[in-house]
């Protein structure tokens, strides 16, 4: 048993590595904050699993956004919005209502939507001491103010091999989800969605684990779908919460 820190990957692989016993046969993370020491784990030790630089993109919700937007998925107008600056700034580029999102928090944290200017501070003060209790390098990154997307939202708890994806479950979220908060609630599988709708949700989900360069293990992705078609949220290298 070894007490690593997640959030310093590189040193944890090192301590790994150094005090490990035998050639283990793969390396598997249980939760969002080892999916990059995992990573980075596996590729040392020339195991299958995901690249680290494609594990860490899709953890940072401003990296995954810049390369959907990229790759000309549907993607909301989102901005940057650095420690210190002042939102008031954004005003006049925002089309609200918005969600003020923390960048590599999981299972909803700092995730809080705002109708209004008024709002839009008060969430971005919260968000930002949020981050900064639960991420050392909340400093550094910011936080990301996006577009809210309307709509149904449904996940997708699947496994990639050699970059093909085989869905192994979408869960309907039958609960409206439009804030101010958005806790987990209630999953419902098998989905009640028209097969061609699941069929399209799964393309869109392979699609974007390509571009970003996932290619082995579990995966787990949340998308939201309106007339406009279906957007894709999240996506992480990990099993379900």
């Amino acid at each position: 048993i070894m007490a690593l820190h997640f959030d310093r990957p590189e040193q944890a692989a090192d301590t790994v590595l150094r005090e490990i016993n035998g050639n283990p046969d793969a390396v598997l993370a249980v939760d969002d904050s080892g999916v990059e020491l995992a990573a980075l784990l596996a590729e040392r030790l020339g195991l299958p699993g995901n690249p680290a630089h494609a594990v860490r993109r899709v953890r940072d919700k401003l990296a995954f956004r810049r390369l959907l937007q990229e790759r000309e998925f549907l993607c909301p107008e989102f901005h940057h919005l650095p420690t210190g600056a002042d939102p008031q700034k954004l005003f006049p580029e925002l089309k609200f209502p918005v969600v003020v999102k923390a960048r590599r928090l999981s299972g909803s944290r700092g995730v809080i939507r705002a109708d209004d200017c008024e709002a839009l501070v008060r969430a971005v003060n919260r968000v930002r001491a949020i981050q900064a209790r639960v991420d050392r390098d909340a400093q550094e990154l910011g936080l990301i103010i996006e577009d809210f997307i309307p709509g149904r939202e449904y996940a997708l708890e699947g496994t990639l091999e050699s970059g093909e994806l085989t869905t192994l479950a979408l869960f309907d979220k039958p609960d409206p989800l439009d804030g101010p908060t958005f806790e987990e609630t209630i999953y419902v599988t098998p989905s009640r969605l028209p097969g061609a709708l699941q069929d399209r949700i799964h393309q869109e989900v392979a699609r974007a684990c390509s571009v970003a360069g996932l290619a082995a293990g579990p995966v787990h992705a949340e998308v939201r779908v309106n007339d406009q078609g279906i957007w894709i949220l999240e996506i992480a290298a990990r099993s379900i919460g």
